[in-house]
């Protein structure tokens, strides 16, 4: 005899189908056509340009093939220093690497952290409801005087676009070189791609370029604003740029100075951390040729006498077909900057180094047969080979002081 109970399971085992192709139904015709994610991204962005259009912050734009974050961090420093704050207002930079077309409207509507479209059509609607409000609170709010912003090459970020949202009054291109080669056909067309921040500069703005590289005459040439080239690589090279920058406000080099005195690089950029039994450069965030190079060189040029160098470098993403060349040049460029080689993620056999781990998690968890006392290591690699697992690894290693460190030979 069938119970009550199976009825029910029976007419619910017969709705079920019928609600789930509802759902379907309303998803798929009526949401996905009245707010897909290109259209919610138009909207997202139409209300930044609002908040820019009433309260027109002085945007400093900064791009590069490397050093963007730190040299961003260094600007917005100096500029949110006391004495020079009392002269330039409030100071605002992009967070969290939010550099693409997305990003730079979130950087002006005043989000702090990572900021991405919603996939859930709940949270889409949310998004449609609020948005309005946030830009209102934000313009009417403690706005920012001065924006200190970074302009990243991607597959989400189109520089044409990105100079529309936050249109520059002051342009930076730190370096141009052979990154993101999977989406671009070769270093040219990236220059040429960054040069739209250049281009996008008004007269009486300015560009500053750095001038290591070989495409400052291409760049150059883009510009309607007059054009500064300054020297030096890495940090130097974001501290004149800064210097370049201040100088163009009015601002006194003194005060600029005192505002760089205690200076830290950004995490996971060149970051230099003295532990309790070794010296460790975090370089761990990304990278690419140019900037696995300036790692090397700044190992080589931070090991004192006596210091066996460690380079730990992970694989560098997104090169297309020149990916075997580039990361045979690091490897070479590495065996004369370091005494261990260590290569972690599959194209990292090109570097020929002295140990190899596939992973970044097996690289961690070996690292105590790697390192010795008294060592000066770097760790590199792009973002998807995560070396900052290796960097939490080398930081509890080093903090566990001479007593539990394996002394060198």
């Amino acid at each position: 005899m069938r119970s009550r109970f199976d009825g029910t399971v029976g007419v619910a085992n017969a709705i079920l189908p019928a609600v789930v192709k509802l759902k379907r139904f309303v998803v798929d015709r009526i949401v996905e056509p009245a707010i897909p994610l290109r259209r919610l991204e138009a909207y997202v962005v139409f209300w930044a340009r609002m908040v820019y259009r009433l309260r027109k912050p002085f945007i400093v734009g900064v791009t590069g093939s490397v050093g963007k974050s730190t040299t961003i961090a260094m600007i917005a420093t100096a500029l949110s220093h006391p004495r020079l704050r009392a002269r330039v207002g409030r100071v605002g930079q992009t967070r969290d690497n939010m550099n693409d077309d997305i990003g730079a409207a979130a950087t002006l509507l005043r989000y702090e952290r990572f900021f991405i479209l919603p996939w859930s059509y709940p949270r889409r609607v949310a998004t449609l409801l609020t948005m309005p409000f946030r830009a209102l609170r934000v313009a009417l709010s403690r706005y920012p005087d001065v924006m200190v912003m970074e302009f990243g090459v991607g597959a989400t970020s189109h520089f044409r676009r990105l100079v529309r949202i936050a249109p520059p009054s002051v342009a930076i291109v730190t370096c141009i070189g052979p990154a993101h080669l999977e989406l671009f056909g070769n270093v040219d067309d990236i220059a040429r791609e960054k040069g739209e921040l250049v281009k996008a500069v008004p007269p009486g703005g300015l560009v500053a370029l750095g001038n290591d590289h070989d495409r400052v005459a291409m760049l150059q040439a883009m510009a309607c604003a007059p054009v500064v080239t300054v020297s030096g690589k890495g940090l130097e090279l974001s501290r004149r740029l800064t210097h370049v920058v201040c100088r163009h406000m009015g601002l006194e080099e003194a005060a600029v100075d005192e505002a760089l005195a205690s200076f830290a690089s950004p995490k996971g950029r060149l970051n230099l951390v003295r532990l309790r039994c070794i010296t460790l450069l975090d370089d761990s965030y990304n990278a690419n040729p140019l900037s696995m190079a300036l790692g090397l060189d700044t190992l080589a040029q931070s090991a004192a006498a006596g210091q066996r160098r460690v380079a730990i470098l992970g694989y560098m993403a997104e090169l297309g077909d020149d990916a075997v060349r580039y990361h045979d040049e690091v490897g070479l460029h590495a065996r004369g900057c370091s005494d261990l080689l260590v290569g972690v993620g599959p194209d990292a056999r090109r570097y020929r180094p002295d140990r190899w781990f596939a992973t970044s998690a097996e690289c961690a968890a070996a690292i105590d047969g790697i390192l010795r006392h008294g060592d000066c290591v770097l760790v590199k690699g792009s973002f998807s080979a995560q070396m900052e697992k290796v960097v939490w690894s080398v930081k509890s290693f080093g903090e566990r002081g001479a007593s539990d460190a394996k002394r060198a030979a």
